[in-house]
Parts: structure tokens; C-alpha cells; sequence
């Protein structure tokens, strides 16, 4: 909530940022940035978990790949507000009002890059496998998944900044995170202090998210560290 005025607010009216409003809500913004952490984990991962299948559904044929594009197209074409609200008399106040459309967001990206990542993979590579006798499903798990890895995890990189700036619309719905505090900075008589603050926390949030998400990229292919070296 907004803090009482101090000497500096009280010369300047209404500053875009005020170190005194940081210190006096350090409380609200901790759990504010924790219940923002966990919609977007949610909902990255729920899209994560839906656009796989979708995925290698999609490498199957052209016109499997044209219909998983234009699912995930014209789901990401609903109105963000419209879908939140659309949801409400499902799941309520619940986080799923907010995870569940931002999860068919994330598919646009997650799914296209999964599939580019999979389609990019060496043809050499797969008939290298098959050639040792490798099923096919060993050959998707051990050989494709593998290589598509980096156009995999830059997918979702994208789709998970993304998803850090849609959860702010979750506070229209009193759904937590930055967005509900955004929110009321701008119907307590557009409070900035209270409205900066959490939008460079959201900026904040976003970056870190992505060099995490680098570094697990760098992890995790460690086959590329050797190329580039």
C-alpha cells in the first residue's frame, strides 16, 4: 500500500520513484515478486508440456505442422484480457485464470522453435542412429531432442520474458504479482512511485530470467562449448 508522505514526497507531489516507498513495502514486494515467479514457472511450464507433443506432432507432415502453426496462432490471437476474464468462471481466483492463457500464449513461440529445432537436426546424425539399430524412440530422445536443444531453449527464453510481462495483466483479477500493484498505483490517483517500482521489477525480473535460462543453455550443451572454444 501506498506509504505515508515524506519530506522529499511532500516537496516533489508525486515522484516516478521514491527509495522510501522500496523501504517502507519490502515486505509486499518480496511476496509480490515470489507470486509472480510462480505464475510465470506455471505457466511457461504447462505451455512447455503441451507444445512437445504439438511439436513433434508437427514434424510429421506439412499439413501436421500447418495445423499445429494455426492452433497456436489463433490461440495467441485471443485478447489477453478476454481470456483471463473468459476463465474466471472456471477456476475463480485461483492462479489458473491467469496460468491457463498464458500457458496457449506461450505456444506460438515455444512450439514454432521446437519444431525448427527438431527439423534443423542433421540428416547424417539420424541415419547415423538408425544405422547402430536405434528405435526410434531412442533416436528422438538421444539424437533430435539433443541437437535441437539451443533453438529449443531460445524458444523459451522468449516465451518465458514474454510470460513475465503478460502475468502483469493477472492483477486485473486480483490474480498477485506486480500487476495487481501496477494496478492500484494507477487507481490510487496514479501513484508512480508505487507504479515504477513494480515495472522495473518486472524488467528486472525478465533479465535475469533470460541469463538463467542462457545459463542453463550453456549447461547443458556442452558440445557447443567445444565448438566455440
Amino acid at each position: 500500500m501506498r506509504p505515508p508522505a515524506d519530506g522529499f514526497t511532500l516537496k516533489v507531489g508525486n515522484p516516478w520513484f521514491s527509495w522510501h516507498y522500496v523501504t517502507s513495502n519490502a515486505g509486499t514486494i518480496e511476496a509480490a515478486a515470489r507470486e509472480h515467479v510462480t505464475l510465470t514457472l506455471l505457466s511457461v511450464a504447462l505451455g512447455f508440456a503441451v507444445a512437445l507433443p504439438l511439436a513433434v506432432l508437427g514434424t510429421r507432415s506439412n499439413w501436421a505442422r500447418a495445423g499445429v502453426f494455426g492452433l497456436s496462432t489463433a490461440l495467441y490471437a485471443i485478447p489477453s484480457l478476454a481470456a483471463i476474464v473468459a476463465f474466471y468462471p472456471i477456476f475463480g481466483l485461483s492462479r489458473w485464470t491467469v496460468v491457463v492463457p498464458l500457458a496457449m500464449y506461450s505456444l506460438v513461440i515455444l512450439v514454432r522453435n521446437m519444431v525448427t529445432g527438431l527439423d534443423g537436426v542433421p540428416v547424417e546424425a539420424i541415419d547415423a542412429a538408425v544405422g547402430m539399430g536405434m528405435p526410434a524412440r531412442d533416436v528422438f530422445l538421444r539424437v533430435r531432442l539433443p541437437l535441437a536443444v539451443p533453438t529449443i531453449i531460445a524458444g523459451l527464453r522468449l516465451a518465458t520474458v514474454s510470460t513475465i510481462e503478460l502475468v502483469v495483466i493477472g492483477g486485473f483479477v486480483g490474480s498477485g504479482g506486480f500487476g495487481e500493484y501496477i494496478l492500484e498505483g494507477l487507481h490510487d490517483n496514479d501513484y508512480h512511485a508505487e507504479i515504477m517500482t513494480y515495472l522495473i521489477l518486472t524488467i528486472l525480473l525478465a533479465l535475469v530470467a533470460d541469463l538463467l535460462l542462457l545459463g542453463l543453455q550453456w549447461l547443458v550443451t556442452p558440445w557447443q562449448r567445444g565448438v566455440a572454444e
